[in-house]
């Protein structure tokens, strides 16, 4: 019986998360879409001209655009099939914050993150 119960927790691992690196350090937006979608390059284009904003709140961007394994992966973590424009924050504890069908605005998005727990304290800590 214990030898069942060792095996059963060994078995039941799940396995490691694309985003497990950023885990504590960086809240994470995530682009899935497919090759060439036009949301995706508006997201990326409102990420960029948000740079300062973005850095200031660990905020890093990664994509799962395309059939690559990484792209794979990810998508296989978020439950999203790759066939549509969608985009997620994840927290820095690895939970999805947010998701969207829509681009993100930067506004939106700082407004989001600054309401975070996490986030409060990291801005009451810098005072």
């Amino acid at each position: 019986m214990a030898l069942l119960a060792g095996t059963m927790m060994l078995t039941g691992r799940s396995e490691a998360s694309p985003l497990d690196d950023f885990r504590w350090k960086n809240r994470v937006l995530v682009i899935v879409a497919p090759a060439g979608d036009a949301a995706a390059e508006r997201q990326r284009q409102i990420y960029q001209a948000a740079a300062s904003g973005m850095s200031e709140r660990a905020i890093i961007l990664r994509e799962a655009v395309g059939d690559n394994d990484p792209a794979r992966q990810m998508r296989s973590h978020l439950s999203a099939d790759g066939q549509r424009f969608q985009v997620f924050l994840i927290g820095k504890d690895g939970h999805t914050a947010l998701a969207s069908n829509q681009p993100l605005s930067a506004d939106y998005l700082f407004g989001k993150v600054d309401a975070m727990p996490m986030r409060r304290d990291e801005m009451r800590s810098a005072r």
